[in-house]
């Protein structure tokens, strides 16, 4: 009798779309959704640092909190890993455009919003290279 082993049997592309769908709509979303929330709940909790940059971060927290859950409602499209890509940059540069207005810019929020740049600028582009790869294979992740 011979022992089948599934890992060496090929995934039907179905399955491989439910993944990839599944990662893409879920995982990610809820790892955008998160550092959205953070970014959006940080300066109401610490109330430390330059008003400029809690402000700053409390408008782009809810606005991502925004575009993140209409992502997880109702699938996302490149647009929403646009918009979720360049708010992560500009969380990237934004302490140091603060900076530049002469804004006192706290360590903490520098920290956070470098980070939580980073984190999304990552995952929408992991986004668009799951997008891709779905196409390519001949899957159908939802685009609106």
């Amino acid at each position: 009798m011979a022992m089948y082993h599934s890992h060496h049997a090929p995934v039907p592309p179905a399955q491989a779309h439910a993944f990839r769908q599944g990662i893409h709509d879920q995982v990610i979303g809820v790892v955008m959704f998160a550092a959205s929330a953070a970014l959006w709940i940080f300066p109401m909790v610490t109330h430390d640092g330059a008003k400029d940059a809690q402000v700053n971060e409390a408008v782009v927290g809810a606005f991502l909190m925004f575009v993140v859950g209409l992502r997880l409602y109702r699938g996302s499209s490149w647009r929403s890993d646009v918009v979720v890509g360049l708010a992560g940059l500009w969380m990237i540069a934004s302490p140091y455009v603060l900076g530049l207005q002469k804004t006192d810019v706290d360590n903490a929020s520098r920290v956070l919003d470098i980070a939580v740049g980073c984190v999304l600028v990552t995952t929408s582009l992991l986004s668009l290279v799951i997008v891709r790869a779905d196409r390519r294979a001949g899957g159908t992740i939802r685009r609106h």
